[in-house]
């Protein structure tokens, strides 16, 4: 079978705060947006017991270091199944690393989502998120996908109203280390707040252009990476409503009131960019497709 793992962006992100363990604790609207990386599950009953990862994607591992990989481990530690031989995972990588839009996370939660229907283990969707917090934060909101509101250390969830729009999500040719970007915020000695109330009512209201007002990412305020300006200014001067930079970064992207001014403004910029997309909200983390039942 095949699974869709759907990217995600950060509509509003802030921190508020930190544990005694070192997390940081976040306010965060997370949306699952129509890009994403395939992975195929197959059984070779000729071959041991295990796993094998098959990706073209330079420097993507294939090896247990892998959230692919980690999350069968964990699905198989807790289910107590069996293989009946080499469980093998083609990943067709499209998401872009260090983008701050979830591919690993993205990956993991649709493995979990894939092993439960491949093999009948009947789990429901409380069960596989209780296993993919082991495997990261990020890792609930990616089972459930859509539009929500994230907290503690993003493994508390709740739905919101998913908006009609379209983005344009841009990746810079320069990357940001997630551990970096928190150690610079931590530096920081009167960072600024998002005003998630207001963001809440007018997405609530449907009214993108007033959504669009207060879309926030506190890590903007610690990156100093003419690249990102650059890219959220030729956004906003290919018509965006706003753009901000998702999650750590580097990826930023452009609200758009409809998807065919989108598809226009992806069209202009993609001889710019070696990751340009358009794409649109949608409703859950990942898609199921039976190849050979």
């Amino acid at each position: 079978m095949k699974v869709k793992a759907y990217g995600k962006i950060n509509l509003l992100l802030d921190i508020i705060g930190r544990r005694d363990d070192g997390y940081h604790m976040l306010n965060t609207v997370m949306q699952t947006v129509s890009v994403y990386d395939t992975l195929e599950l197959s059984i070779d009953k000729n071959a041991p017991e295990g796993t094998e990862i098959i990706c073209d994607k330079e420097g993507f591992p294939l090896d247990s270091s892998n959230l692919i990989w980690k999350a069968a481990d964990v699905f198989k530690e807790q289910t107590g199944i069996t293989y009946g031989g080499k469980l093998i995972v083609k990943v067709e990588k499209n998401l872009p690393s260090q983008a701050g839009m979830g591919g690993g996370s993205a990956d993991c939660a649709a493995m979990l989502k894939a092993m439960n229907t491949f093999f009948c283990t009947l789990k429901d969707e409380d069960e596989l998120c209780e296993m993919g917090t082991k495997l990261g934060a990020d890792v609930p909101f990616c089972i459930k996908g859509g539009t929500r509101l994230c907290q503690g250390i993003g493994e508390i969830t709740n739905k919101l109203p998913s908006p009609d729009c379209a983005f344009v999500i841009i990746k810079p040719d320069v990357s940001i280390s997630t551990p970096e970007a928190y150690k610079r915020y931590d530096l920081m000695k009167s960072p600024p707040r998002s005003h998630l109330d207001y963001f809440l009512k007018a997405l609530a209201s449907g009214n993108i252009f007033s959504t669009s007002i207060y879309l926030f990412n506190v890590f903007e305020a610690v990156m100093d990476m003419p690249e990102i300006e650059q890219a959220k200014q030729e956004l906003k001067e290919a018509g965006a409503l706003n753009t901000l930079m998702t999650g750590s970064g580097s990826a930023v992207f452009g609200v758009f009131e409809k998807e065919c001014y989108a598809e226009e403004a992806a069209a202009k910029l993609a001889g710019k960019y070696s990751y340009c997309k358009s794409c649109v909200p949608v409703n859950g983390g990942y898609e199921l497709m039976w190849v050979n039942r």
